[in-house]
Order: C-alpha cells, then structure tokens, then sequence
C-alpha cells in the first residue's frame, strides 16, 4: 500500500479559498492538523520533532507563504508547500536552549510579526495562537469558525489520504478476527490490531479507539487493558488508527469462542437496522439531528433505545470526532463532500454491542467507505 499526502495544488487551493474569507492583511495558521491542511507541513509519527510549535504566515493579497519551525523538525518544513522558510534552533545537542521550546516559538513568531507586520490585520486561530506583546487583540480576528466549515467539505487530495487509512484499518480488524480467543489480553490484541495496521500502511500508525470486554463494554469507551479474554465475552473494537495525517474509525462487536444468544441476535439486528435507518438519510441538507433521531427511533423500535447513550455519529478527517455531530440539539446540516460515521450501540449487563461504517456524502447519496465485517460471530 502507498500512502499518499496533501498535494501542493490542494493546500493552494484551500489556503485561496481561506483567503477570500478574510479582509486582511496577513493569516496565521498555527494549529497543527492546519499546517498539515494549508501546508502540507505534517512531523512524522514517532518523532521529537512533533514536539514543538510552527506557524504558516501568509499574505492573502499576495498570496505569499512563509514557515517558521525549530530546527527539529527541519526535515518535514523541507517537504511543505510554501514559499519560504524560517528555521530557528532551539536545541543543538550541546548547549542548554535559552527557553522552553514553545516560548521560544512565541518569541520567535513576536520578532518576526514585528519586524514586517507591527500594524497588520491579522487573521489567527483562538486556542491555538499564542499570546504575544507583538500582537494585541484589536488587530486580531478569529478565523476557526471558516477554517472549520471549510474543512467540512473534503478536497479531492483529503479523499485519497481518508480512503487509504480506511483500507489499512481494515488489516486491523480482519487480524482481530482471525486472531480473537480466550486467554488473550486486550493488551495483545491491541498489539496484534496495531501490527496489522502498520504492516499494512506500511508506515508507522498511531492507533487510539476502544478495546473493552466482558463486564467494560458497560464503560461504553476505555483503552486495552491487562484483562484476559474469556469464552462468552463480548469484545467492542472501536478502532480509529492515523496515518498520514487522516483518521479511520472502525467499530465492530466480536464474541470470543461463543455462538450469540437470543437477546445478542435481536441486539445484532437493531444494531445493523439502526445504522441503515441513518444511512438512507445521508445527503446534502440532511440535519444532522435527524440523522440521530432515525437511528435512535429504530433503536427505540427494537427496545435498546434506553441504552443508546451517546451519538449516532460525527465527522471524520483530520479530528476524531469532528463536525457534523449526529447528536439531537444540533443545528447542523449535512454537505457535499463531508466524511462521517454511523454508530449505534447498546450497552446492557449480558448484552453489549456497537457497530460502525464511514459513509462520504455526495450530491447523490451516501458512499460507503469501510467494508469490515460487522457480524458479532467470528
């Protein structure tokens, strides 16, 4: 498997369409999954170099780029789509660094605003943007907001990234089926789970998501732990791997070494059913609190709608979870080109599941993105 990254066309294109949201006179991206999305600016997994701030300075007239990094992460500010580039050390191996590495970067971000830009509109991002005596916040406006719905609506490179992370996620859940028996620790399984993904990706994954057995799946979510696998549990595998950047999520409920009971075949149904109710809703204007209330009525139809206790769903891209959230106050609507989940659940003494897929919306309909098996029985 190739993974492929953001193209340099694609983070032009977004870094345009930023710019024609803002009337100013210089933006600032200093968010890391945004560097990766206007820059191509991504550290690679694991690495020191992911450790430390860097900020994408751009001019939305002129359209000129500039990145500021520390000297370790050089090599990834080497690959990124800008015009230029301001390296700064920080650490050399042999002489102690003047500050920590993020007030150095806010120092060097200061000098560098102040030398070119004391008096600009500055577009930035709140949260992530540090609090500099160079900039006051009369000069600053908050571009999250625009950032976020553009990041809805997924570009054509996105699309390559997302579908490959969903193709080496899938390693993941097919070696959790064929490896799955008593007396494995969900800790193993982890470690059996995350050994197909990078195989697979051929390349390094960062792997978070669920693994809970036996009496945990009632905790809804939680990392492996030591406990071992016995004969009759019920194992929830909520999968989310990175790589490159992008997020899978996949969800699926395996039994180990047991055939379902009556109450697990009904719940196995509602579950399938539930997921199916949302999908055919799946299209551009949908709300995404409709979604939730189709997925929750068919849950309530086949009586575990009291142990539906979380969303229907979200966003999937760079985040996990991300915009539109499937849930029933939201006053969201579905766009062309968003990249979400379907997930219901039920979480029951004796009687726990949850399943999920990933769907792309299109002006036609809903594609499905992952094709695990989602069956209880292994």
């Amino acid at each position: 498997m190739t993974i492929p990254a953001l193209t340099p066309q694609g983070c032009v294109d977004r870094r345009t369409h930023l710019a024609h949201t803002f009337d100013g006179d210089l933006i600032i991206i200093s968010n890391p999954r945004n560097l990766y999305y206007y820059a191509g600016f991504l550290t690679p997994f694991p690495s020191l170099s992911q450790w430390g701030p860097a900020y994408l300075l751009f001019e939305p007239n002129e359209g000129e780029t500039t990145l500021l990094c520390h000297n370790f992460a050089e090599e990834a500010a080497d690959k990124a789509y800008t015009d230029d580039l301001e390296i700064w050390g920080w650490y050399d191996g042999l002489k102690n660094p003047d500050q920590e590495i993020f007030s150095q970067g806010a120092r060097v971000l200061g000098e560098f605003i102040g030398s070119r830009y004391r008096s600009a509109r500055i577009g930035i991002e709140v949260g992530s943007f540090p609090l500099i005596p160079e900039v006051n916040s009369s000069q600053c406006t908050d571009l999250s907001p625009s950032i976020g719905r553009q990041r809805r609506a997924k570009y054509p490179d996105e699309l390559a990234c997302i579908r490959t992370v969903q193709e080496a996620a899938l390693a993941g859940h097919q070696a959790a089926r064929r490896e799955i028996r008593p007396g494995l620790s969900e800790i193993e399984l982890f470690n059996l789970i995350c050994a197909a993904v990078t195989e697979a990706a051929a390349a390094p994954a960062m792997l978070i998501g669920d693994i809970i057995s036996g009496p945990r799946t009632l905790e809804i979510s939680g990392g492996p732990t030591k406990r071992v696998l016995e004969q009759g549990d019920t194992v929830i595998l909520d999968l989310s791997p990175m790589v490159a950047g992008y997020r899978a999520d996949y969800t699926a409920t395996l039994l180990v070494d047991t055939e379902p009971d009556q109450h697990q075949i009904d719940l196995e149904k509602g579950l399938h059913e539930a997921l199916q109710a949302g999908r055919e809703l799946l299209e551009p204007g949908t709300g995404a609190a409709d979604v939730y209330r189709a997925v929750k009525a068919c849950m309530d139809r086949h009586g575990f709608g009291d142990s539906f206790s979380h969303h229907a769903g979200h966003g999937l891209g760079l985040g996990h979870p991300e915009a539109p959230f499937f849930v029933p106050e939201s006053d969201e609507e579905l766009v062309a080109g968003d990249v979400v989940t379907l997930e219901p659940g039920c979480y029951e003494p004796g009687c726990a599941g949850r399943i999920e897929h990933v769907f792309l919306i299109t002006e036609s309909g809903a594609e499905q993105l992952t094709h695990h098996d989602t069956r209880f029985t292994v």
